[in-house]
Formats: C-alpha cells, structure tokens, sequence
C-alpha cells in the first residue's frame, strides 16, 4: 500500500453519488487494481459493507474477484442481520421511554438508521446505541434501564472526577447493543446550535422514533468526528462519516454560509479532497493543511512518523493535566491509589500484550 491518496480516492470514488459508473468500472477492473488496499483501508474505516453495497447499487460487483465478492457478501449479510436487531432494540427502547415520558432523541449510527436514509440498511456499521436525553431525566433513563437487565460497565480510573458527555455505558445480555445515555454532545466544545434542549425541541420522528432533525444530524456527524474523534486534530478523513455526509446532503439544499468556521472548513477541504459530492458544495479554498494530507498520503513512513507523534503529543497532554489534578486534588488522589488492584491489573495486561 505504497500510496494511501489513490487507495483513499478509489474508496470515494465507490462511495460516492456522482462518480460515472463507466469510468469506475474501467478503474476497478484494470489488472493492477488493488484491491487488498481497498478491504485493509475499508475495514479500518468501517465501510467495507457501504462499499460493497455500493457496488451493488452501480451493477458493478461483477468486476470483484470471486473470492472477495464472496467475502464482502457475507460480512454485508452479517452486518445487515445485525442492524435489523438493532433496529428492533430501538423500537423496544422507544417503547419504554415513551411510556415514561422520558424526552429523547437517538443519535449518531442509530438514528440515521432509523431515518430510513440508507438505500440498504447492511451499509452502516453500528457500535452502540447513544442516545440524548433531557437533563432532568437522565437518572430516570438510566434506572429504567437497569430495570430491564442493562448494567453498567466498568468505569476508567477517576470516572467520576471528570466532565462526561454520557452516563457509564449499560450493556445487556438480552440486546446486541450497548446503551449510552448522553447529557451533551461534547465535553469542552461549544456550539449554541447543538445543545440538548434545542436538539430535543426541534426533534423529527420516523415510525414513532425520536431523531434529532437532519441539520442537527450533519453537524453532530461533522463535529462528532472533528471533535470527539479528534479528526480536526489529526487532520484527516474518516470514510464512514464522510459518508454519512452525503447521505444526509443527497438531494437536500444545502448552505455553505452556515458552516463556516474553521473546524467545519477543515472537514470540508479533507473530505473534498476525494468526493465531488462535498467539494462541489463548499466555499472553502484549499489550505496548507490540506496540501499537507495529501503530501502524508503520498508517503507512507513519514504519514505514521507525524500520526505516532500527534498521538504521543495528545497522550502527553491528557497525562500531563491528569497528572496536575492528581497532585492538586486530594480526593482523586485517594481513589486512584485505593484503586491498587485494577491498577496493577491494567499494567499486567499491558505488558502481556506488548
């Protein structure tokens, strides 16, 4: 995989809505076409379903190598029967909520599921359900669940000495998802636009499902990865919620004014980068930042040189303030140190696996 730039443009070009179906096929079925970068790169973003659904869609799957048509038929397959399951536990959480009267809205993979906007349900790949709940209710929310044989899991060293955008996550032997029950979008970052009252009061509903509206949706999805993904840190594109993009932009007016700042910009010009369906729509110009992407993905060893270094800069940090509450504040001091035993846990495992 000498050049991720080609392997990253040959996934939007499979992704994408506007992409000429001729030209496409004459790309893919060309002898050196690379199709382990295409499955290596798919299956790190978590589109290898939407991939192989799109294929589908252009009449295209004949040009796949038998073997990998197979392969990407049974993971879709998979992945489908899972989502319906989801789908169903979405319908059985509503249920309870409503009956409660507890005010809600479903987020993220989970929403735009239960939008109905995917032409085939297999395409998103759905870790767990989140979804956002009124301030006042969310204890009410939480206990509801644990009622019905959700628990909590496991909580980080110091849980509840920090900010937390979601309560600790519940699982349950009886669903196929996890359950995060969400207070907020974000922990540090700001916008006016996205607070839970204003998401709850301006909520959709599909076949009696709570979402959040469309524009809400895009730029949860935008910023979730920018913000919470660290994708604005990165400077990079993530191929599920790129499109997630042009799902929630296919045939819907949409306008570049109300996305300009400068993470909104950043996301653009990366994802611009390789689809014409966001490129078209943007007013951004093409940034140093941007060149500079293209220049990492051009060059394998120095892309996961600056990668490692940006990841062992923002673990300095977070290890760093960490460290300064830790000294400063008695209370956590106590609860990580009487917490000796899941300490030495984590280290024993750290360095079995090392």
């Amino acid at each position: 995989m000498g050049n991720l730039a080609v392997t990253y443009q040959n996934i939007a070009d499979i992704l994408s809505f506007e992409t000429s179906n001729s030209e496409l096929e004459q790309l893919l079925s060309h002898s050196s076409f690379n199709w382990d970068a295409i499955v290596s790169e798919g299956s790190r973003h978590l589109v290898l379903p939407a991939l192989y659904c799109r294929l589908q869609s252009k009449e295209l799957l004949h040009i796949l190598p038998n073997d990998l048509n197979e392969y990407l038929e049974e993971i879709t397959e998979l992945n489908r029967e899972r989502n319906s399951a989801i789908l169903d536990q979405i319908n059985i959480i509503t249920e309870w909520f409503n009956k409660h009267n507890i005010e809600h809205a479903f987020l993220k993979g989970a929403a735009l599921l239960a939008l109905d906007c995917y032409d085939d349900i297999a395409e998103r790949m759905i870790g767990d359900i989140d979804i956002l709940v009124a301030t006042d209710q969310l204890d009410l929310a939480f206990d509801l669940l644990k009622t019905k044989a959700y628990s909590p899991t496991e909580q980080t060293l110091g849980f509840d000495f920090f900010e937390h955008k979601h309560l600790p996550r519940l699982k349950t032997e009886h669903h196929i998802c996890a359950v995060e029950l969400h207070k907020t979008l974000f922990v540090t970052y700001k916008d006016s636009y996205l607070t839970t009252s204003n998401i709850l009061k301006k909520k959709q509903y599909k076949n009696k499902i709570s979402i959040p509206s469309r524009a809400h949706l895009l730029r949860h999805n935008i910023l979730n990865y920018q913000i919470n993904d660290k994708g604005s840190w990165f400077n990079s594109i993530s191929f599920r919620s790129a499109y997630d993009t042009l799902i929630l932009l296919r045939g819907k007016h949409f306008n570049p004014s109300d996305y300009n700042n400068k993470i909104y910009r950043k996301y653009f010009n990366v994802s611009g980068l390789f689809f014409n369906d966001i490129k078209v729509l943007t007013q951004s110009k093409e940034s140093f930042l941007t060149s500079f992407y293209l220049f990492k993905l051009t060059r394998i060893s120095f892309y996961k040189f600056w990668n490692t270094l940006l990841k062992i800069i923002d673990s300095s940090l977070l290890l760093f303030g960490r460290t300064l509450f830790f000294l400063k504040n008695k209370d956590y001091r106590k609860a990580i140190i009487n917490d000796k035993e899941r300490i030495y846990n984590r280290i024993k495992s750290f360095l079995s696996n090392s």
